[in-house]
């Protein structure tokens, strides 16, 4: 009989807007990961070339937006720490919305922080994705989604993609997006506490020791199941996030020896996760894991 404390929690996927009211609405924002990650040589713009296959996952921070009639926008957040309101994008998403809109246009926005910083999800760029259909269902601009994507390039590289479809092949810098079929999947997420990595950190890291050229996994590659597939993925950039937090790489080994399976960093890192075909597979796999690993894991799905 399976123990109560080796199951894990499921996250399942959630509805993307709904309307409270006229003045009121709420978002959940998913979080990414980066199912194979190539990366190229620092570019003269000062970015690097990416071609990622990405999929949007059920762990989600949650957004309230609610209409102002003052003109102002003001940020409130709860949960991880959300930085400075100038400096987050759910606000500069909301200010390039009001200058959009022409005419002036306030809004609350509540932001429960699940998706900490530093993990390689996307949180910031999801919740800068969200803040953009939010404010305009809210405000009935009526924007259409080529504008909407063009704001969204402008606020960062990523946030294109939560704009996008729910799997894809993202190239340039992040901003070129293209669908792609992706096998349902379960994933054992593994968000280690006090392991953050930094961005800009971990890219410099990479420029100092950069991966040769590799060549993007074929599109049919990723319609069978993850078993088949999942001992191929690479991350350029894992071995740079090692460089820059070593005891990354100690919890990739612990789980590389409990699991069995393949584990891979997302984005930069130091977001964690083990591949599995099924919620079935993922709980049978996580039973393996040390209990202070289990304790910070949770099973997401393709969101």
């Amino acid at each position: 009989m399976t123990d109560q404390t080796d199951i894990l929690r499921v996250s399942p996927p959630l509805p993307r807007m709904r309307r409270l009211s006229p003045s009121r609405v709420v978002l959940h924002a998913p979080a990414k990961i980066n199912l194979n990650l190539l990366v190229g040589p620092r570019r003269d713009d000062g970015y690097h070339g990416l071609d990622s296959i990405v999929a949007r996952v059920s762990l989600y921070d949650r957004i309230e937006l609610r209409a102002r009639d003052d003109g102002q926008v003001v940020l409130a957040c709860a949960g991880f720490d959300c930085g400075p309101a100038e400096r987050n994008l759910a606000h500069l998403a909301a200010e390039a919305m009001r200058r959009a809109a022409g005419a002036p246009r306030g809004a609350d926005i509540r932001l429960d922080k699940r998706i900490g910083p530093g993990r390689g999800l996307g949180g910031g760029s999801s919740d800068a994705a969200a803040v953009l259909e939010g404010l305009n269902d809210l405000w009935r601009l009526r924007l259409p989604p080529e504008r909407l994507g063009e704001m969204a390039a402008s606020l960062g590289s990523d946030v294109p993609l939560f704009l996008g479809p729910a799997t894809a092949r993202m190239t340039g810098r992040g901003e070129i997006l293209a669908p792609v079929e992706v096998h349902p999947f379960s994933a054992i997420l593994v968000l280690a506490p006090r392991l953050a990595c930094a961005t800009r950190e971990v890219y410099r890291a990479f420029d100092e020791r950069p991966a040769p050229p590799e060549r993007q996994l074929p599109p049919e590659t990723f319609r069978g199941p993850p078993s088949a597939w999942r001992g191929r993925l690479v991350n350029h950039l894992a071995n740079a996030a090692c460089r820059v937090c070593p005891p990354l790489g100690e919890v990739i080994e612990t789980l590389r020896r409990a699991t069995g399976l393949p584990v891979h960093v997302t984005g930069s890192g130091s977001g964690l996760f083990v591949l599995c075909d099924d919620s079935g597979e993922a709980q049978a796999v996580a039973a393996h894991m040390p209990s202070s690993l289990r304790e910070c894991s949770l099973i997401v799905e393709p969101a």
